[in-house]
């Protein structure tokens, strides 16, 4: 059983729009950017958020339950990485290419981003439960072994532990175990009203008149990234090294990329429609920043606790980031 990102999240680079912008030969100058730099990549509902360390550290204290709730049914525990994920969390809401080192590894980037990219929104890495200990470590049987199985099995007992008695976004205390990823589903929200902002149509028009320049017929990045030629190309068991063409492509597309400022672009319309859906949700967005910010406070007492009860708490090693 695998947990991945919802696919939703990943709409802004694949979801092909209608270009109703008029095409603009006018470039804003470089000082005029909104999006210069990776630390641009700043949207609204960031601050509701954890920063990438303190997911890591939640993370590792989830694993950490399961692994003693697993242990308790003679079930081992496959170790997950939890280091913090370094793939900039908006980039590809934002379709910023800065961090794949596009002139090396084309629209892939390294061998193993593509994960990472797909972690960047949530912290949280894809990983498979084995058939074994699925039905434990989630909750489809009441008993195993002869022993109790806690309800929504021993992942749903571990995120009731951190989120302790933090209600959800619809009020109700203690929380359910998962409901916090509700802030992902705004993010997704925004991101659907962003799809429709005008700002966004004219500035996949500006980038394909920049393309046209340099001999490409695409009509916005998306249709460049999916390309036919090196699509599914930098998926984990597909990962190759990119051909020259795609290299040649990827650096046009970067380069018309920041000439246009098409990060800026997205930036402004998401922003704006992410404030849109704070203001629509605010109790319910502010009710998920705390129950995140009590997840993190009780991740801490777990690893603190992990840490006091010395080599036996350790017999399966997790993967902490430094910090």
């Amino acid at each position: 059983m695998a947990f991945l990102l919802s696919a939703r999240t990943f709409l802004p680079l694949v979801v092909v729009l209608a270009v109703t912008g008029a095409c603009s030969t006018d470039v804003p100058s470089p000082e005029a950017h909104r999006v210069k730099s990776e630390a641009d990549l700043v949207l609204p509902l960031d601050a509701y958020d954890l920063n990438g360390i303190e997911r890591s550290i939640v993370q590792s204290a989830r694993y950490r339950l399961i692994e003693r709730c697993l242990s308790d049914f003679g079930l081992s525990f496959s170790p997950h990485d939890t280091k913090p994920v370094a793939y900039p969390k908006n980039a590809s809401y934002l379709g910023w290419l800065g961090a794949k080192q596009v002139g090396t590894y084309g629209y892939s980037g390294p061998r193993g981003q593509a994960a990472e990219a797909a972690a960047a929104v949530t912290g949280i890495r894809g990983y498979s439960i084995p058939r074994s200990q699925e039905a434990v470590q989630v909750g489809t049987v009441k008993r195993f072994r002869g022993k109790a199985v806690p309800r929504e099995g021993c992942d749903g007992q571990a995120q009731r532990t951190l989120n302790g008695n933090a209600p959800g976004p619809d009020g109700v205390a203690p929380a359910k175990p998962s409901i916090y990823k509700m802030l992902y589903a705004y993010m997704d929200d925004a991101a659907e009203l962003a799809y429709q902002d005008k700002r966004v149509s004219a500035a996949n028009s500006e980038w394909s008149t920049c393309m046209r320049r340099s001999g490409y017929g695409y009509t916005m990045p998306a249709e460049a990234e999916a390309d036919k030629r090196w699509a599914g190309r930098g998926d984990t068991e597909a990962w190759r090294q990119p051909t020259a063409d795609e290299i040649k492509t990827a650096l046009a597309d970067e380069r018309c990329r920041l000439q246009v400022d098409y990060s800026g672009a997205r930036l402004a319309a998401y922003a704006d429609a992410q404030r849109t859906v704070i203001a629509r949700h605010e109790q319910e967005i502010n009710r998920l920043k705390t129950l995140l910010r009590t997840r993190y406070a009780n991740a801490l007492k777990v690893m603190s606790s992990a840490k006091q009860g010395g080599a036996q708490e350790h017999r399966t090693p997790i993967v902490i980031g430094l910090w």
